[in-house]
């Protein structure tokens, strides 16, 4: 008993010590840096090599890659820690914190900081798994929906040769999360990857490059048979900086929503960012929209760092890496009108985990899926419709836990003209499939409804699509009778989002006017015949608004334009 006694009072005291020099909670000193060593540049040709022998297991078809928008089951990370304990305190409040350590030393060493720190310990679990590096992005698990209802890990070849034990870790994660894995045979890292979930995803040419033993088209091949990904943007990197990784510059927000930095007009690689900006202005999304591009500042120049695409989505909450920096709160911002309903959550650096403009808080974290996800995918009705369209919804609904659905809580919310919103029983028509069509409630030329889908089962979990619901929801306006689809009205606003004025583009239209979220008019313009005009909207104030025009034919188009300043 004795023994015991003394050998508490050693371990107690000895966690305090160690408590009290905060430095050794972070590796402040890492092994190998965030960039290819020289070393590892000169491997990357023969990894290349030795992945391309690998032979290809697919995840049963159809996949459907996981976005980090998609709903989320936890979150991982390093210790010892390359982020800030406080946020490390944050998830701990909205998620399950799993951290993987090397020895079971670093978890008795990291247990009293994270609990002196506030950090809610009853969501941090401890996976003793061998790594290198604290970028877990960089080598973390990429997650698939196969065709058995599954979500399945993909791994790939680490471009970081020297660092095997990062490569190897996802092995062990895919154990802890009682998960098959399977193996993409070629080159890729983390930070150089975004998706939708529906099929699109993108990274920098930097893919291309470190597969000399792939063509493009092979590439292209496994990305659709492991991930699903039938559109794959491979982009030039307009940063230019030692890593090319994407999440440096770029973010996937939701489905039809990107980030893109907006650096000085005089850095030199102001055209390399509004190129890669305007080709995700014109490209069609899955839903069959165009991209809403939304800038935000960025300058890698500056002594204190921009890093502001480097976020972590986590369900209804974003973290984004703050420096001290002019611009934190214009970013916030950018956020706050990209991204309604969400929880905007700044992190500041700290002494022990500076943010740099490529290498901060979401090369540091990763997401990690809802093994039994409520799962919601729709293809929503959005812009103009007409009335002698179909004007059916249809959802795919599937509750991945193997717990039932709850068939009188799937439902469609809608409201007409910014009214009262009200609300709909989705109607099952086979298997996971639901419908709903408004053209059974009473619509009339003109209107505009937004509308959201709900689900609920019996694991008690509640999804709506698009995700945060109400607060930013579908929406579409319907037109006249017998209008045939090519004589729609096409009208053009940009920039979007604006600050004091925006560019009109569009034929023969007649007037404009202006609505807030909350339905009210607040501006009414009547437009010039040359087809292009500059709009003042420098007195509105930020946020959201809907734009209705007409042309001298009656036909009507709504653009959403964001104010943000």
């Amino acid at each position: 008993m004795k023994k015991a006694a003394l050998l508490f009072c050693a371990v107690t005291m000895f966690s305090f010590a160690f408590a009290q020099n905060e430095s050794i909670h972070y590796d402040v000193n890492p092994k190998y840096p965030h960039h290819a060593t020289p070393e590892e540049r000169l491997m990357i040709p023969s990894l290349s090599q030795q992945a391309h022998l690998r032979d290809a297991v697919y995840p049963m078809a159809p996949v459907n890659a996981v976005a980090e928008f998609q709903p989320m089951g936890g979150v991982m990370i390093a210790y010892p820690l390359g982020i800030p304990v406080s946020l490390v305190r944050e998830l701990s409040q909205i998620t399950q914190v799993k951290v993987i350590v090397s020895s079971g030393y670093d978890s008795l060493q990291a247990k009293p900081y994270f609990s002196d720190n506030q950090v809610n310990m009853s969501n941090v679990e401890f996976w003793l798994i061998n790594h290198d590096s604290y970028w877990v992005r960089d080598y973390g698990p990429w997650f698939v929906i196969d065709g058995q209802d599954s979500v399945r890990v993909i791994d790939f070849t680490y471009n970081r040769p020297l660092r095997q034990n990062d490569d190897a870790s996802m092995t062990y994660v895919a154990e802890k999360l009682g998960v098959n894995r399977f193996e993409m045979p070629f080159v890729h890292t983390g930070g150089n990857y975004m998706v939708d979930g529906y099929g699109t995803a993108a990274s920098t040419m930097l893919v291309l490059q470190e597969n000399p033993a792939e063509t493009e088209s092979s590439i292209l091949s496994m990305t659709q048979n492991y991930l699903g990904i039938d559109n794959y943007m491979i982009l030039p990197d307009p940063l230019g900086e030692y890593i090319a990784h994407i999440d440096c510059w770029g973010k996937f927000l939701d489905v039809d929503k990107v980030l893109i930095g907006k650096v000085p007009e005089n850095d030199p690689r102001y055209a390399n960012y509004e190129a890669v900006a305007m080709t995700f202005a014109e490209s069609t999304t899955p839903w069959g929209n165009h991209y809403q591009v939304y800038r935000i500042y960025a300058n890698p120049n500056s002594n204190l760092a921009t890093p502001y695409t480097n976020s972590l989505i986590l369900n209804d909450h974003v973290f984004v890496p703050v420096t001290g920096n002019s611009h934190d709160n214009e970013a916030i911002s950018v956020y706050q009108q990209a991204m309604p309903g969400y929880t905007i959550v700044p992190i500041m650096q700290s002494d022990y985990t500076p943010w740099y403009s490529t290498d901060a808080l979401h090369c540091r974290t990763h997401e990690l899926a809802d093994l039994g996800m409520l799962y919601i995918k729709h293809y929503p009705l959005l812009g103009h419709r007409h009335m002698s369209e179909d004007l059916t919804i249809s959802a795919t609904i599937k509750a991945l836990s193997g717990e039932n659905l709850i068939t009188d809580s799937l439902l469609v919310y809608y409201k007409i003209n910014n009214e009262d919103w009200q609300h709909q029983l989705l109607q099952n028509v086979s298997d996971n499939e639901y419908q709903f069509n408004f053209g059974n409630v009473d619509v009339q030329s003109g209107d505009s409804i937004q509308y959201f889908i709900y689900a609920k089962d019996e694991s008690g979990r509640r999804e709506k699509h698009p995700y945060i619901g109400a607060a930013d929801p579908h929406a579409f306006v319907v037109d006249g009778v017998g209008i045939p689809q090519q004589e729609m009205l096409k009208v053009s606003v940009c920039p979007n989002p604006a600050t004091d004025f925006v560019m009109i583009m569009g034929e023969d239209l007649s007037d404009v006017t202006v609505y807030d979220m909350a339905g009210r008019q607040i501006d009414y313009l009547t437009l010039s015949e040359s087809g292009i005009e500059k709009i003042s909207c420098s007195e509105w104030q930020n946020g959201v608004y809907f734009l209705h025009f007409r042309d001298k034919n009656g036909r009507i188009s709504i653009q959403k334009l964001v104010i943000s300043r």
